[in-house]
């Protein structure tokens, strides 16, 4: 299968407070014009799907649930989100994995969040953000 377009992301080391947007960072890799990174989000432009794959690595401030959520346009994907119960200084690790359908020939940008469910409210440090999304 071949791609038409695509960006690999790395960021490191980001304290983000509990709900906090977590910054994509830096592109390493990008290929073509439909993939952005715009920012601290990325916008992904023209009709189609385009497939994302983030792996976080953080460490927790306080104890409790924790996770992250990918965006679209402000919404939260459906399903598109990893969680789990952290522990103050002990690192974990979250992936998502989501397929994103863009309508229109327009835009949409990609953001990813740092969410505490159940309103327990941590912040962390991430330790390590990497993120490739492909046009497929």
């Amino acid at each position: 299968m071949s791609c038409n377009s695509a960006i690999y992301t790395v960021n490191s080391n980001i304290d983000v407070a509990a709900n906090g947007a977590i910054p994509f960072g830096s592109i390493v890799r990008r290929f073509g014009r439909n993939i952005q990174l715009s920012g601290s989000d990325i916008t992904v432009c023209g009709m189609g799907y385009y497939d994302v794959e983030c792996s976080v690595t953080l460490t927790p401030v306080g104890a409790g649930d924790i996770g992250v959520q990918l965006y679209a346009d402000g919404a939260p994907i459906p399903g598109a989100l990893a969680t789990t119960t952290g522990t103050a200084g002990d690192p974990i690790n979250l992936s998502i994995t989501s397929l994103v359908r863009q309508r229109c020939n327009g835009a949409s940008s990609l953001s990813l969040r740092l969410v505490t469910p159940d309103a327990v409210t941590t912040g962390a440090t991430v330790n390590n953000v990497a993120t490739v999304v492909t046009k497929v």
